[in-house]
């Protein structure tokens, strides 16, 4: 007998039904997610220009839409391997109220700390340190869960009507011509901000940071190219006019100049580590280093080049790199230099354009050098110092102090002349990375790095020799140091070079200093990057400022330890300690490690207390 049409069961709905569905359902979400993010916008300062403003709305809707989608493409997979309507909807509807409620946690966290949620504020939740950031009162635990239960009850609520509504609906090309807007506007933004990157265009580049996880398209090679990009323009022409987002300094130095005023100079060699500062290694740095002061327990604020070099003027932390590329904000170290009518000379054998130094650390300095003529690297190192030379000769003749820097590239690229007699042997040939694993014996590569730092060594001598000769050593501040260090498997882990991990052998650098009518000394007491800029703005140029105005360091000579040490490179941090370093990578995975060889910690924890300071630390120069 055949069935009535009354008992006949439900159908089964097919997999393009549930596309259709869950399509449109993320839809609604992107929706909700705007509407709640508009809570980002009481943080901006927005643009005056049309094509900024328009950026900042495409930019707005385009990521949002996109968080969307991605909660689209993973349930895709279950859609198609498991097309069952009540285990698609469970799942969409945990999707949707996930991404409802990081955002909402996001938005919060950002107000108050001017980042975005991360694993180090995760942590700092969980690890019992929750209260020093919000009051739980009863009522805000009541409010909460009052509201995480209406979420989870608007979504369902959403899930059935768009249910009814897409199973019933006759028009079926909506869909398509929403994702066509939604994924234009996405393309278009990204191309926009890559064209802004590219010109230095500040009012574009500098919204980007209100958006959680947004990864910029950058193109600058294709843009110069093509014409539509000028390669070396000026960052200061292309700087916003409306206020920033920054507050840094934290208020407007106060400065009266010390009388005599000293020359600088401040020599830094790309990779070289702690213990290649030897006579044998760099013979004229350890000769000048005998009548200097030296200190023997120092770090950089880095593990690479450019937060290196960031942490060397800014002495901040380098997980500011971002705003202040997109801000072009120079260093109060620098633009007070300039301030003060100090004659500049920046010497560096790399590009200053790549890294960006020319948008950040030097950005207020008047016809920068960006470029060194040479083929090699210890071409471009013979260029900056004969250059140097040239310009001490000219500057000195004046009545205005001098700040020289010079940046030396040979070690970074283990490069020296063919013809250079090779101090240490057996050297490598040529560096061959294939051949690079844990039982490499790494003696050649060592020595060519070490034959590198040698030649590096002799064209630095060659600088203390001019400044000897024109007897500017009596007047003229000398910093000898570098940008990060460099690694040759000395934990047997299978690290080489830099940028790979927070090892001392990647972090620690020489530093060393001439200070004119001081008598030479060696110091134990640990030391950073972010202690010579507050030492500089204050002996140098006489600003009275508390070093929290402006820097995350303090003077070099207060040998109080510091409780830890940022130390970043462009995508991740770490917190060292004093025995152990808290790794926060790019994913927001969080790792430690002991401070003497490297070893994994399982079981070692950071204090919370810690990681409330270095949030604030990492908050302090935005605007609240």
């Amino acid at each position: 007998m055949t069935p009535s049409a009354s008992n006949a069961q439900p159908q089964k709905p097919t997999r393009r039904q549930l596309l259709r569905w869950s399509g449109w359902f993320f839809c609604a979400n992107i929706v909700l997610v705007l509407l709640i993010s508009t809570r980002y916008l009481f943080s901006v300062n927005f643009p005056e220009e049309p094509l900024a403003l328009l950026f900042g709305v495409s930019a707005f809707i385009g990521h949002f839409a996109s968080l969307g989608f991605l909660c689209y493409l993973l349930l895709l997979p279950f859609i198609y391997l498991l097309p069952i309507k009540s285990v698609i909807l469970i799942l969409a509807n945990v999707l949707a109220v996930g991404l409802i409620l990081i955002i909402t946690l996001d938005t919060f966290v950002f107000a108050q700390y001017h980042f975005h949620f991360n694993s180090m504020v995760i942590n700092l939740l969980l690890g019992g340190a929750a209260n020093e950031i919000f009051i739980f009162s009863f009522n805000l635990w009541m409010l909460t869960i009052a509201g995480l239960v209406a979420v989870i009850a608007i979504e369902v609520m959403l899930s059935r009507l768009i249910w009814n509504w897409s199973i019933n609906s006759t028009k079926r090309r909506h869909g398509t011509l929403v994702a066509t807007i939604l994924a234009s506007i996405f393309l278009v933004q990204n191309v926009a901000y890559a064209w802004a990157d590219a010109r230095a265009y500040t009012p574009i580049t500098k919204q980007i940071r209100y958006l959680p996880g947004y990864k910029p398209l950058t193109a600058k090679r294709f843009f110069v190219k093509n014409g539509w990009a000028t390669p070396n323009s000026s960052p200061q022409l292309n700087r916003a006019k409306q206020q920033n987002d920054l507050n840094y300094p934290q208020s407007p130095l106060t400065c009266t100049k010390p009388e005599p005023q000293y020359n600088v100079l401040m020599i830094a060699l790309d990779s070289w580590r702690a213990d290649s500062m030897n006579a044998d290694t760099t013979p004229n740095i350890k000769q000048f280093a005998d009548n200097a002061w030296v200190f023997d327990n120092h770090f950089s604020g880095a593990n690479s080049t450019r937060i290196g070099i960031f942490s060397l003027f800014y002495g901040i932390p380098g997980t500011y790199w971002h705003t202040m590329l997109a801000e072009n904000q120079g260093a109060i170290l620098t633009d007070e230099l300039v301030n003060q009518g100090f004659q500049m000379g920046i010497f560096a054998s790399a590009s200053l354009a790549s890294p960006e130094f020319n948008r950040t650390v030097f950005s207020n300095v008047n016809n920068l050098r960006v470029r060194s003529t040479g083929k090699t690297p210890h071409g471009r190192d013979r260029n900056i110092t004969d250059e140097f030379n040239t310009f001490i000769d000219s500057a000195t003749q004046g009545d205005k102090p001098v700040f020289g820097f010079l940046f030396y590239d040979a070690p970074h690229a283990y490069d020296f002349p063919k013809d250079y007699p090779l101090a240490f042997t057996p050297s490598w040939d040529e560096v061959n990375f294939l051949k690079l694993d844990r039982n490499f014996n790494p003696e050649p590569f060592i020595n060519r790095y070490k034959n590198a730092v040698h030649f590096t060594d002799s064209l630095v001598g060659e600088v203390l020799t001019k400044l000897e000769d024109k007897g500017l050593t009596e007047n003229t501040v000398i910093i000898i140091t570098s940008d990060h260090g460099q690694e040759f498997n000395d934990s047997g882990q299978n690290y080489w070079g830099h940028n790979s991990n927070y090892s001392k052998y990647q972090t620690k650098v020489p530093l060393v200093i001439k200070w004119p009518n001081k008598p030479p000394q060696r110091f134990s007491h640990m030391t950073s990057h972010f202690d010579i800029a507050p030492t500089l703005v204050e002996e140098i140029l006489g600003c009275n400022n508390p070093y929290l105005d402006y820097s995350s360091g303090k003077h070099l000579l207060d040998t109080t330890e510091p409780p830890y040490i940022i130390i970043s490179n462009y995508n991740s941090y770490a917190v060292m300690e004093n025995t152990q370093t808290t790794v926060v990578d790019e994913f927001g995975q969080i790792d430690i490690y002991d401070n003497n060889n490297y070893q994994h910690l399982e079981d070692q924890k950071i204090s919370p207390t810690v990681i409330l300071n270095v949030i604030n630390d990492m908050a302090r120069f935005y605007k609240h």
